[in-house]
């Protein structure tokens, strides 16, 4: 039998190995962020002008406005956060600071929590050696997104839900504000508490953790109470998202699979990805862009009742906003656009079967795997060109690997599902809930550190088993 395992086992084994993978982890984020220094991403603006709104006492990106155009478009935590960092510093950009320090908090914290499943430090190495690779992760720390706060939050919550021993009093409180911050950040978060709660009950049925359960979904409704309130107050509706989300995100997301290489122009503008893999003939894209424009010219005749002198003067003054803003329109609106939306996806869910399932399987993969768009690709450098395939090529060879080792080390008894279950749910949570909207990596920033976490825990523990290493207290 070849002894490289043994020598390979021993290199992971070593401190100097940590620190050089350390090391070559900041160097490389360095590099990225370095690179990207010059790249703003749209999301950026709406970010921003909510926390300058929130400074000015309003929840909205027309602020400026004299008439109130309450927002309808995301959550108050992340513009809380950027708000904070302007109020005290006079710079938006002092929040990519926070995001550099919370990134390599929330890469300790995973380490911490991939020590308290196996501890030895091959684990750990194996995680910093992962992430060497994946720089569609650091790359979010110049961007003003909410990827990286999620991720150390993430990072804490398992560090408080792996924690050894007897459950501390303060936990539960600690994991509902955490998860109520994550909720506050992204709302898709919302049901992943209830689901928590539900498998926790499960694999584990002491009386202390029921109670801390209870506990927890108490503190978390309470960070969620005060978005219902004031959705109720300003637009009438005990809503616990924003009233604009799903039913369009859906709509995009059917359609972009039908529509490669077109801009949208009468709702967010989103460009349908035209990758290197079609789920229509090319000739068929002209018949279904105007399919999907006719749709939405008969979309904007249900909805012109519902058009407000507000909504127009909000739409006059787009041009004179210091940053560019999302349409916010009155709430009956946005709800009857909601409504049309999400009707006229499941009408097409219905007649289309048959795509819909290729397409979100697709989807379901590319959630994981950063895409090539062809017109980008034709028009590249060789090093551009380059850049496009390791992206593709990190992302998508860790990806396979994962859904390789993991599974197998789950039905070889390498890994218990009742000692990794919380790892496991965070990442089926982002994997699942993200398939019916439009296609994009970034979805599961957040939950990288975690997917690292389990695929280095099933490489140690497959390792171990065939007995050519030493073997430790696994998961």
């Amino acid at each position: 039998m070849s002894n490289l395992p043994v020598h390979l086992h021993r290199i992971l084994d070593d401190r100097r190995t940590t620190i050089a993978l350390v090391v070559l982890n900041v160097l490389v984020t360095c590099v990225i962020l370095w690179a990207s220094r010059s790249t703003i991403l749209s999301d950026t603006w709406s970010y921003l002008g909510l926390a300058e709104g929130l400074l000015h006492g309003e929840f909205s990106m027309w602020w400026p406005l004299e008439t109130e155009h309450p927002d309808t478009f995301r959550t108050p935590g992340y513009p809380l956060f950027v708000a904070f960092f302007i109020s005290v510093f006079g710079n938006w950009k002092t929040t990519l600071g926070a995001h550099f320090v919370l990134y390599w908090l929330a890469l300790y914290w995973t380490l911490k929590v991939a020590e308290r499943f196996d501890a030895s430090r091959v684990v750990r190495n194996l995680i910093l050696l992962l992430l060497v690779p994946m720089i569609n992760v650091p790359y979010y720390i110049g961007q003003l997104y909410t990827e990286i706060p999620v991720l150390a939050a993430i990072a804490l919550t398992l560090l408080v839900i792996a924690r050894r021993g007897p459950v501390k009093w303060y936990d539960p409180l600690v994991l509902g504000l955490l998860f109520g911050f994550i909720y506050q950040c992204k709302p898709i978060f919302l049901l992943f508490p209830f689901g928590y709660t539900l498998l926790s009950i499960f694999f584990d049925r002491a009386l202390p953790n029921i109670k801390g359960n209870i506990v927890m979904l108490v503190v978390f409704g309470a960070t969620v109470l005060p978005y219902v309130l004031w959705n109720y107050s300003n637009h009438g509706v005990f809503k616990a998202t924003p009233l604009e989300g799903a039913g369009s995100y859906m709509h995009i997301g059917y359609w972009a699979g039908k529509t490669p290489g077109y801009t949208d122009r009468f709702y967010l503008q989103n460009f349908m990805g035209d990758e290197l893999i079609r789920f229509t003939p090319e000739d068929s894209i002209p018949a279904h862009i105007k399919e999907y424009e006719l749709e939405w010219a008969g979309f904007k005749e249900k909805l012109a009742p519902f058009f407000t002198s507000k909504d127009s003067a909000m739409r006059a003054a787009a041009t004179l906003m210091p940053y560019p803003a999302e349409g916010t329109y009155s709430t009956a609106y946005t709800l009857e656009r909601e409504r049309l939306l999400f009707q006229s996806t499941m009408e097409h869910y219905r007649k289309d079967p048959l795509y819909v399932l290729a397409y979100k399987s697709y989807s379901a993969v590319r959630l994981w795997v950063i895409g090539i768009q062809r017109k980008d690709f034709q028009q590249a450098s060789v090093m551009q060109k380059v850049q496009m395939i390791y992206a593709t090529a990190s992302t998508g060879g860790l990806f396979l690997l994962g859904i390789i080792l993991v599974p197998w080390a789950f039905l070889k008894g390498a890994l218990q599902i009742r000692a990794t279950w919380p790892l496991v749910a965070y990442l089926l949570y982002f994997g699942v809930m993200h398939v019916p909207f439009t296609i994009q990596a970034r979805y599961t920033t957040s939950v990288r550190f975690v997917f690292l976490t389990l695929l280095a825990l099933a490489i140690h523990a497959l390792w171990a088993r065939r007995g050519q290493v030493p073997t430790q207290a696994s998961a």
